[in-house]
């Protein structure tokens, strides 16, 4: 991975003041609980092992936006956790690092990337084992929307959305949480990354609305950078559609 860097504007401790000033807004909410002490040392400890092991050969998340993925996981604790179209592990990385990574801040059971392309899946494994990952942290060559394939290993306590399929874009975003819903743990998580970026304004407008559809009891837009983060909670009653 390259250097991190952050608008000219803001530099690296601003950035983390960014961040937390966005996870307390999602605290306001009620989507997330609040959080120990020294959550960005976990973080750059985290960036810093990353940096040096993972090979991604293309990303849109910024240095921001991957603060908030370790911070929502770090925060809300997942036992089990999902990333559907997971690359090369990108995503997967910042958001299992505080359950599974080198220096875990609390012990998870299952992180499961999901992608269709193999090549991509391969150097996503590559990436966890090179950099320390625990053995629950892992990437299949799977189908996002084969929620049901994976129901053993759930309820899935937090669960993000990257998919980008050849021709639909992110027009699966709707029908990809519409499967997997019936097995989110209770005040499951969701993110949703890209909601702001105009490329795909069409492919997910309704997408918040939709996800209250869907029985989440909040959910809030995370203006991260130009590609942006839904973060949605569902009741204590998951699983069960409106």
């Amino acid at each position: 991975m390259s250097q991190e860097t952050v608008p000219p504007t803001l530099t690296v401790a601003q950035t983390d003041a960014l961040a937390d000033r966005m996870l307390e807004h999602c605290r306001q909410q009620g989507i997330l609980p609040p959080g120990p002490e020294g959550l960005w040392q976990g973080y750059h400890r985290l960036r810093s092992r990353l940096y040096d092991t993972f090979t991604i050969p293309d990303t849109h998340l910024t240095p921001l936006a991957a603060r908030l993925l370790h911070g929502i996981a770090a925060l809300h604790r997942p036992q089990r956790l999902a990333v559907l179209g997971c690359y090369a592990g990108n995503l997967l990385g910042w958001t299992a690092g505080p359950g599974f990574g080198p220096q875990a801040r609390f012990t998870g059971a299952c992180a499961v990337g999901l992608d269709v392309d193999a090549a991509a899946v391969a150097l996503a494994e590559r990436n966890l084992r090179g950099a320390g990952y625990s053995p629950g942290a892992r990437a299949v060559c799977a189908d996002a929307y084969a929620a049901d394939a994976f129901a053993a290993q759930g309820p899935w306590d937090l669960v993000v959305i990257d998919v980008d399929e050849p021709g639909a874009r992110k027009a699966g975003y709707h029908r990809v949480l519409e499967r997997w819903v019936p097995y989110l743990a209770e005040g499951a998580v969701v993110v949703a990354h890209d909601v702001k970026h105009p490329a795909f304004a069409h492919d997910l407008a309704g997408y918040a609305e939709h996800t209250r559809r869907l029985g989440a009891i909040a959910t809030t837009t995370l203006p991260a950078d130009v590609c942006g983060l839904e973060v949605s909670r569902w009741s204590d009653r998951a699983g069960i559609t409106a």
